[in-house]
């Protein structure tokens, strides 16, 4: 089996950035991640963000390597699926209405607010005591 033909697509989410290349092949479905088996770095609530998008785009052959470093494990989780959706739409075009409806292609480009000055956090405040 030659590996050498792939597509690749990134992700990114809060913190997270995910690379996915993707090898397409008549062998079953097999997904690492950093190189290890994928239920091994995921969990099962993390696992099921990237196994949701697996099944809803219809891939059943075939061999997904994510790169995936930085951030939370939830981060790492939506980067991996937006890496996996645009490395999915180089290999066939076809695949946008799919992605699209199951909004695949969007990048939550939601971030933490920065540490405001006098504030615990970017908006937490002091308790007020009135006496």
């Amino acid at each position: 089996m030659s590996l050498s033909k792939y597509f690749y697509g990134v992700g990114r989410r809060k913190a997270s950035t995910a690379r996915a290349k993707y090898y397409p092949s008549e062998t079953e479905l097999v997904i690492t991640v950093n190189k290890k088996k994928f239920k091994e770095y995921f969990q099962d609530f993390y696992a099921q963000t990237i196994n949701e998008a697996v099944s809803n785009i219809g891939i059943r052959t075939g061999k997904i390597d994510f790169f995936i470093n930085g951030g939370g494990i939830m981060g790492q989780a939506e980067a991996g699926r937006l890496a996996l959706a645009k490395a999915m739409l180089l290999s066939d075009e076809g695949f946008r209405p799919v992605l699209k409806i199951h909004k695949y292609l969007t990048t939550d480009n939601r971030k933490v607010q920065s540490k405001r000055p006098g504030l615990r956090k970017a908006r937490k405040r002091e308790q007020w005591s009135k006496r």
